[in-house]
């Protein structure tokens, strides 16, 4: 929703907003942009500011006072899809590149978008993070195309189709599939049929591309042609993988066509899939493998994706989005992969809809052993989710840490920063390397952590 205000004041318009708790770095850009942020949700609002269309978030239901005053009022709103594939996409007729998938979507959007603008293609990028090369979430080029984030899940209450069925993809980017939302999602068979429907809107001179190595995504992709990507099988194989203090290396091979060495600063394997399909889509664009190679090497990442805040008294801070089991695990595994020897601390805060239910417990707690130490952080406003019967309860910092301590591994599960950071000074020591991993603002962490170190 910022990157997408932070366009339409780009664009010309006027543009305000609610929400109930705006973080960095969104919240800088848009006090950047001198875009007005109201908290918390209050009809007054919309009366005071009397907007010409109101964008409905997809967090926002039934029952908002600034939702419910709109209504009965009869405005006009929308939907973020609504307004980007109107204002964005068909204004400017541009081709979209979508770019799907559980995990790595913000990266690998970021990462095209990057090689698109080397290659002096001049793009329009939707980001769902803040993209460093770019200094932004988002970019209006002259180019004839648009690089977007497209996520699977619900558009908004009154349209509960993914965001990502409204982009009009000219070329489909499927990562992974993972069962992830819960909470709109019962089954890894419902999560594949929407990537499925995903797949019967591009077009037949469009282009499918997919990760080869990923079960969920071949079951799906049937009678359909498309290139693929991998480190097993693929069009496009990445070999001879290898991790350091700077980054990865990897030699490329196109159809056993050796396209030689790249070099990323990114960690790990999946970040070594994230370039793999940004490559693939760079070469369905015939941009010169010279001009991809350059780009990926100066590639700075992603905000909040392993980014290194700091070091303090020999103790490394890194700041991660991970949410979701699989991305908590990949992200341990690559840290611990560049800082090979250190111990590793992970922080985490569960934060999402899926991430604060009992289901997920068990996957968390194999994921958190990888670390050495684990601090588990009290659930994000756990009592605004409903006890479905898919969900089977709430997730319990304290049961995960117990769980993780059943496991012969240290844990410690904290209800307030006051006692993470009391613990953090008592337990940490030179050469560590901490990992604060929450898609909230685990209430300040990463301001204050500095204090314990």
């Amino acid at each position: 929703m910022g990157t997408l205000a932070g366009m339409l004041k780009t664009k010309g318009h006027i543009v305000a907003g609610s929400d109930q708790g705006v973080y960095p770095p969104m919240s800088d850009m848009l006090k950047e942009q001198k875009i007005k942020i109201f908290s918390p949700y209050n009809e007054f609002h919309v009366k005071t500011f009397k907007p010409d269309i109101v964008v409905v978030g997809n967090t926002i239901k039934r029952g908002n006072p600034e939702l419910e005053y709109v209504i009965s009022k009869g405005q006009i709103y929308r939907s973020l899809p609504d307004v980007l594939r109107e204002e964005i996409i068909e204004s400017k007729k541009l081709l979209p590149i979508v770019v799907t998938g559980t995990h790595g979507k913000t990266t690998t959007t970021a990462l095209i978008a990057w090689i698109l603008e080397c290659a002096g293609l001049d793009p329009t990028i939707f980001c769902g993070g803040f993209t460093r090369n770019f200094n932004s979430s988002f970019k209006l080029g002259n180019g004839k195309y648009v690089i977007i984030e497209g996520d699977e899940y619900t558009t908004s209450f009154f349209d509960k189709n993914p965001k990502f069925f409204h982009y009009r993809p000219y070329i489909g980017i499927i990562n992974n599939i993972e069962h992830d939302h819960l909470d709109v999602y019962s089954s890894i068979n419902d999560t594949k049929n929407v990537f499925s429907k995903f797949i019967n809107l591009i077009p037949k001179n469009g282009k499918l591309i997919i990760n080869a190595d990923d079960k969920n995504i071949n079951d799906i992709v049937k009678n359909v042609s498309y290139e693929t990507f991998g480190l097993n099988s693929g069009n496009l194989i990445a070999k001879n993988i290898t991790f350091g203090q700077t980054g990865t290396t990897f030699n490329m091979f196109n159809v056993k066509h050796d396209l030689g060495k790249f070099h990323m600063k990114l960690a790990g394997s999946f970040n070594v899939y994230n370039c793999l399909a940004a490559i693939s889509t760079s070469l369905a664009l015939n941009i010169p493998v010279s001009r991809i190679k350059n780009a990926i090497a100066t590639f700075d990442g992603v905000v909040r994706r392993a980014e290194f805040l700091g070091e303090k008294n020999g103790k490394t801070v890194i700041n991660d989005y991970a949410h979701h089991p699989t991305a908590v695990r990949e992200t341990i595994k690559a840290i611990r992969a560049k800082f090979h020897g250190n111990r590793i601390i992970a922080l985490f805060e569960p934060g999402s809809s899926s991430s604060r239910m009992k289901i997920f417990e068990k996957p968390y707690v194999e994921a958190l052993a990888n670390a050495d130490i684990a601090y588990i952080y009290k659930p994000f406003l756990p009592f605004n989710l409903k006890q479905t019967s898919r969900s089977s309860g709430l997730f319990s910092q304290n049961r995960v840490s117990r769980e993780i301590i059943r496991l012969g591994k240290k844990s410690r599960s904290c209800d307030s920063i006051d006692k993470l950071l009391f613990h953090l000074k008592q337990e940490t020591r030179p050469n560590d390397v901490l990992i604060i991993m929450s898609c909230r603002g685990f209430g300040g962490l990463k301001d204050k952590i500095w204090t314990a170190l």
